[in-house]
């Protein structure tokens, strides 16, 4: 049984290993539909439809071009920048279509400034490897 760390984990955002990640997280949800008759004694509910979001904290260097071109977008331009995501870890990994539609920079004394970047899936996973 293999046990994954932090060491094992990258991202890829259009084809591109972002480097410097610090950390990343998925959460996928499915909306619940009632479905409840009238005259029924309990609410009955129906699977809807999948969404799923996420975030990436990103160590801030201004060599990073691809991070600079990302916070360009979502922080001045107010765009949100769409692309392939792959989210991996050993041998495993989810692909989606995502926007990046939320950023912030963060600045601490003694501590290396950062990135926090939020993302929402389109559409379903393109891919997945568990």
């Amino acid at each position: 049984m293999a046990v994954y760390s932090g060491k094992d984990g990258q991202v890829e955002w259009v084809n591109t290993k972002v480097t410097r990640v610090r950390n990343w997280s998925l959460e996928s949800s499915f909306d619940t539909l009632e479905v409840t008759d009238l005259g029924d004694d309990a609410r009955a509910y129906v699977a809807g439809l999948k969404s799923a979001t996420g975030s990436m904290t990103v160590f801030y260097h201004d060599d990073d071009a691809s991070l600079s071109s990302i916070l360009d977008n979502v922080i001045t331009t107010g765009t949100p920048t769409a692309g392939k995501l792959e989210l991996l870890w050993g041998a495993k990994q989810i692909t989606v279509n995502a926007f990046i539609n939320t950023a912030s920079i963060t600045c601490s004394t003694g501590e290396v400034m950062s990135a926090e970047l939020g993302f929402t899936v389109t559409g379903d996973y393109t891919s997945y490897k568990l």
